[in-house]
């Protein structure tokens, strides 16, 4: 894939997401590929929530295409990308059935405002928050998850299988311990290690496999040391906002209540808020953001509306 017209042209594809999935992976795993292809991904990937399931279900049917599977870090030559994207498009129409099939992976989702708790058959542990969709197998023998949307505590119990959490175009190989891993259109791919330790996979950006310690935390290819207390706040039905907009407040609440707090006006869109809040009462914390903002509330359609 070369210049702007065939970017454009993958970034559109509306008509075939599995084939689009299959051609990003052969460029992605390509010799030559840009920081300009990894920002048109990331736009294509967040579009539409069924890209990132393509994307998902085609990385790993990748796998399972002869002659495409990595020994280490997934770098393929053009060659070998280009020839694994036809084989890799005919068996991506197959769908979940294949996928589920070949993989014995167990889908797993939560809507607005629910969070769900998952034992795994060895023994590990997900905590699943709002509006999240992952697949996962965890075998004696293999142990693997695939975080499509949203935000999941692991707690990987002990084996001497290592446990791999991908999410978008990253992955991690994680032992015992306990990790937050978050995948969205809004923070990207986030995956932080609360206890233990964890590798994350090299990528053309990183050119390196990256090392998280207890209290790490990798996002948007950085290590950082967060606070863990606001990252794990979600687990507890808050969330922590640090000079954050009101309309990333207003998003990040919508994820847990059916009564949607919307914006109003977007000139206070803008504003910045901190602090923490309790979740999934939108009228309560439309209240409080009024309160500290000075902005006009009302109601209307089942919606709290902000305004200035």
């Amino acid at each position: 894939m070369h210049g702007r017209k065939s970017l454009d042209r993958m970034f559109s594809d509306k008509a075939a997401p599995e084939r689009t999935a299959a051609e990003w992976i052969a460029r992605l795993n390509a010799d030559d590929v840009s920081a300009q292809d990894s920002a048109v991904f990331r736009q294509w990937l967040t579009a539409n929530p069924e890209h990132a399931e393509r994307f998902e279900r085609a990385t790993d049917l990748w796998d399972m295409v002869p002659g495409t599977a990595p020994s280490r870090a997934p770098v393929v030559t053009r060659r070998r990308a280009l020839g694994g994207v036809a084989a890799l498009a005919v068996t991506a129409v197959a769908g979940t059935g294949v996928f589920q099939a070949a993989y014995a992976a167990t889908p797993y989702r939560t809507g607005i405002g629910e969070q769900r708790r998952i034992v795994l058959p060895d023994g590990s542990a997900l905590l699943l928050d709002a509006v999240t969709r992952l697949h996962v197998v965890a075998t004696e023998r293999r142990r693997r998850l695939w975080l499509t949307q949203g935000r999941i505590d692991l707690t990987v119990a002990p084996s001497a299988t290592p446990f791999t959490i991908t999410a978008a175009d990253r992955a991690m190989t994680a032992g015992a311990g306990r990790f937050d891993l978050r995948c969205d259109a809004r923070d990207g791919v986030a995956f932080t290690a609360i206890e233990g330790r964890a590798t994350i996979a090299a990528t053309t950006s990183t050119g390196a496999a990256q090392l998280l310690t207890n209290g790490s935390r990798l996002r948007n290819d950085v290590i950082d040391r967060p606070e863990l207390a606001a990252t794990r706040a979600w687990t507890s039905g808050r969330a922590a906002f640090h000079d954050d907009t009101l309309a990333t407040v207003a998003e990040e609440a919508n994820r847990y209540s059916a009564t949607r707090l919307v914006i109003a006006d977007p000139a206070v869109a803008g504003l910045q808020v901190s602090g923490m809040y309790r979740m999934g009462d939108n009228v309560a914390l439309g209240r409080a953001l009024a309160a500290l903002l000075d902005l006009r509330l009302r109601t209307m359609d089942g919606a709290v509306l902000l305004g200035g």
